[in-house]
């Protein structure tokens, strides 16, 4: 009975390891740029400006709004978009694909607007309607709620998105500042950095392993002390060489940004701390528009799964010790 509760607590730690890779990819796939913020619609001179000064940029806005079909009416969630459309919501889709960014006729729904509107998640090629103007439905994706991205060259625009580019991730907030002395925008009231949630969600993702290969190197490490020369050394230089081998591919998830050039450096980490509390508190006082919502939920799921996955270890753990640490069989009489 014992050995079948371990296999299923290993099966579901499997699972929900899975569940987590899967999530953290899909919410890496909203984080692929950095959003700005304003609490007043940028004037339509900036934007125009902006454009022409810096080409890339994505403006967005959303509004509560009626959309109609040949047969249904229904309200909604519109983002209102000029740009690349994946940029303000990352989400793939489950049919058809985002319009392209010169598409001005194309739009995308989710799988509840096209229920509500269509009857029916193929609406791939259908029309809908809002204020007159007609869009042809290129994509649509996966979500509860009812929401449409329409492009329009002229909304009142409340947000930007900075595709991230390489140099971006050295010093994310010095990029930031140079991208909007290039556009000319004013500074926005939110600075949304969606590279860190992306990062740390790629990171709990990995628990399992990482809490199996530290229980596996202590384990070795209080087993090395006992042996003599040269096993022991021969261990302890097999565990150094794992460590220098896994670091790239830690570093290839950790921004780049969060280590330092030197760790005496003492005045790095006090820039770094206030550079961090900024990007929370941006985080937690930001209205939830557009793509935000899904990441703060997908930071939240990603959670709750590292915390079962951690408890699952840790069960695993205790059921292993308990069982290598059970004494023998006594119950049979010795011959």
């Amino acid at each position: 009975m014992r050995r079948v509760f371990t296999a299923l607590a290993a099966l579901a730690l499997l699972l929900l390891t899975a569940a987590g890779m899967e999530n953290a990819d899909a919410l890496a796939a909203n984080c692929q740029s950095i959003s700005l913020r304003y609490r007043q619609p940028l004037a339509a001179e900036t934007v125009e400006a902006a454009e022409e000064k810096r080409p890339g940029l994505t403006f967005w806005c959303e509004e509560n709004a009626s959309l109609d079909s040949l047969w249904r009416q229904a309200e909604a969630t519109v983002l209102y978009y000029w740009g690349s459309a994946s940029l303000v919501w990352g989400a793939e889709c489950i049919d058809g694909g985002v319009p392209s960014p010169l598409d001005a006729s194309g739009c995308a729904v989710s799988t509840a607007l096209a229920w509500q509107l269509f009857g029916s998640e193929d609406a791939v090629g259908l029309t809908l309607f809002r204020e007159n103007t007609e869009y042809t439905v290129r994509g649509v994706f996966e979500s509860e709620e009812p929401v449409a991205l329409l492009p329009k060259a002229d909304a009142a625009f409340t947000a930007v998105e900075l595709p991230l580019e390489e140099d971006a991730g050295g010093d994310p907030v010095t990029w930031v500042d140079v991208c909007l002395a290039k556009s000319g925008l004013p500074e926005p009231d939110w600075r949304l950095y969606t590279a860190l949630p992306a990062a740390l969600a790629r990171m709990l993702s990995w628990l399992p392993l990482i809490f199996g290969t530290t229980v596996l190197a202590a384990t070795l490490v209080c087993r090395a002390v006992r042996l003599s020369f040269p096993a022991r050394d021969t261990v302890f230089f097999a565990l150094l060489g794992a460590t220098a081998l896994t670091l790239p591919i830690f570093f290839s998830v950790w921004p780049s940004w969060l280590t330092p050039s030197r760790w005496s450096d003492f005045s790095w980490w006090n820039q770094t701390a206030e550079q961090l509390s900024t990007i929370a508190i941006a985080w937690l006082t930001t209205p939830v528009q557009g793509k935000i919502f899904t990441i703060k939920i997908g930071l939240l799921n990603q959670g709750g799964l590292a915390l079962a996955q951690a408890t699952l270890c840790e069960i695993l753990r205790c059921r292993m010790r308990a069982e290598k640490g059970h004494p023998p069989n006594q119950s049979a009489l010795p011959l």
